[in-house]
């Protein structure tokens, strides 16, 4: 044991003189979880991080059209433009809107009459953003639902126009005499309604401003909509993100895998080495076994990755990461290091030079972080990509944390993740212990 731990003393100190991967190991974690906590902070209020622009064309001028632009002026998620048809469609085209809309000639006759068919509006937008065009018709249909609540308010304007639609449709000789009398019947039961309306609107402002209806009128909206995940059972998800205290619960389980495989390419580049440069060989006549050479490796690297992970961990405590289930943090990280010491392991005899084992190696640490969301949250990704997620050993190592973290995992469902890592560890180390013999002998 003395020969093991000897030698793993002498990988540290190696490895502590190589600037480049310290940084890989140690700078490079800390500086991706700041990056992606502070862009997660963007986004914890539920809103885009900056406005939509659009342009908004107006050739009515009228007041009605006036209120509809006040109405998408006041909305925080988008910016309005103010330009003609030819200079919007030329933003649009450059990439500098992301849509606009061209309100026609006589469009505030109508607009916000829900029982008279109004002129459409026109929306021009980049077809390489279609997913923020369908986020500005939202906001289209938004400001119509609040322009008809104003409407419902100003009931002297709407029982005039009432009115004109009633006298026009007495004198219309295409229609039939039961067809005008019906129409008639209707205009004059509206006008009616208006005219009490009006008066409950004009008793509730003489009640003073204190009261909370005072110059209101009915409040209109013309639908919600709230999507559901049809996949998951109701209030699951709703509750698994109600978890979440921080941006930096997300970003620094992420965070920390990557400082952990900058571990295993620094100890996988520095057994190449070894072997390259006659260490190994010396070391192969001293009065040490094989397997004394690879315990003190495996055992180096096991200890800086448990110090990766105690360094990560403090660090995000400091800035505000929550720790769920302390109890489970130390298995999570015992099963992490013993997966990911088995991948230096199997990582070291891919290649017989430090160039192609480096950059071999890191090649699949890409592809690793990249399908088990060391680089992208696995809830963003497509479905195929969750799929093939349970593939890469970086999943189970985030999910390990995150259930240490966040998750609050219980004991059994952290045998899930510890598991396969260790399952992997096990795995991978004896695979490439017996190819480095053979490679060795």
């Amino acid at each position: 044991m003395r020969s093991v731990l000897s030698l793993a003393l002498k990988d540290l100190r190696l490895l502590s003189r190589d600037w480049m991967a310290l940084f890989f190991i140690i700078a490079f974690p800390v500086i991706m979880g700041v990056f992606f906590g502070l862009i997660g902070m963007g986004f914890s209020s539920g809103s885009p991080s900056s406005a939509i622009p659009i342009g908004v064309v107006d050739l009515d001028g009228s007041e009605i059209s006036r209120r509809f632009v006040e109405n998408l002026s006041a909305n925080d998620a988008i910016e309005v433009r103010l330009a003609d048809a030819q200079e919007s469609r030329r933003l649009v085209l450059k990439g500098d809107l992301v849509a606009y809309v061209e309100i026609p000639a006589g469009w505030g006759e109508t607009a916000g009459l829900f029982w008279m068919e109004s002129l459409p509006l026109k929306l021009g937008a980049d077809p390489s953003r279609s997913a923020e065009a369908s986020m500005v018709g939202g906001y289209l249909m938004q400001a119509v639902g609040e322009l008809v609540q104003h409407r419902f308010t100003d009931t002297s304007a709407m029982r005039e126009q009432v009115r004109q639609l009633a006298e026009d449709a007495r004198s219309d000789e295409t229609m039939a005499p039961a067809e005008r009398a019906i129409v008639a019947a209707f205009m004059g039961t509206l006008d009616t309604f208006l005219g009490s309306l009006g008066q409950f609107t004009e008793q509730m402002d003489a009640r003073g401003s204190d009261s909370p209806s005072s110059g209101s009128g009915p409040r209109m909206e013309l639908a919600k909509i709230e999507r559901v995940d049809v996949t998951v059972p109701a209030d699951a998800q709703d509750k698994l993100v109600s978890k979440l205290k921080s941006p930096w619960d997300i970003s620094f389980p992420a965070a920390i895998m990557w400082g952990v495989m900058g571990t295993v390419a620094g100890f996988a580049v520095l057994l190449v080495r070894e072997r390259t440069e006659g260490t190994m060989l010396r070391l192969q006549v001293a009065p040490i076994t094989r397997t004394h050479v690879l315990g003190g490796k495996a055992l180096a690297c096991f200890l800086s990755v448990a110090g990766v992970i105690t360094f990560m961990m403090i660090l995000g405590r400091f800035l505000g990461i929550q720790l769920a289930r302390p109890d489970l943090l130390v298995p999570a990280m015992f099963c992490i290091a013993v997966c990911f010491v088995g991948l230096m392991m199997l990582m070291a005899v891919i290649g017989k030079t430090e160039a192609a084992v480096g950059g071999a190696g890191w090649a699949i640490i890409v592809v690793m972080c990249m399908f088990g969301g060391g680089m992208v949250p696995l809830a963003f990704m497509p479905r195929f990509m969750q799929s093939m997620s349970h593939f890469s050993p970086v999943k189970w190592g985030v999910l390990a944390l995150e259930g240490a973290v966040w998750r609050g995992f219980t004991t059994s469902d952290m045998l899930g993740p510890c598991g396969v890592l260790l399952g992997i560890g096990v795995a991978a180390f004896a695979t490439g212990a017996i190819i480095f013999s053979r490679q060795d002998g």
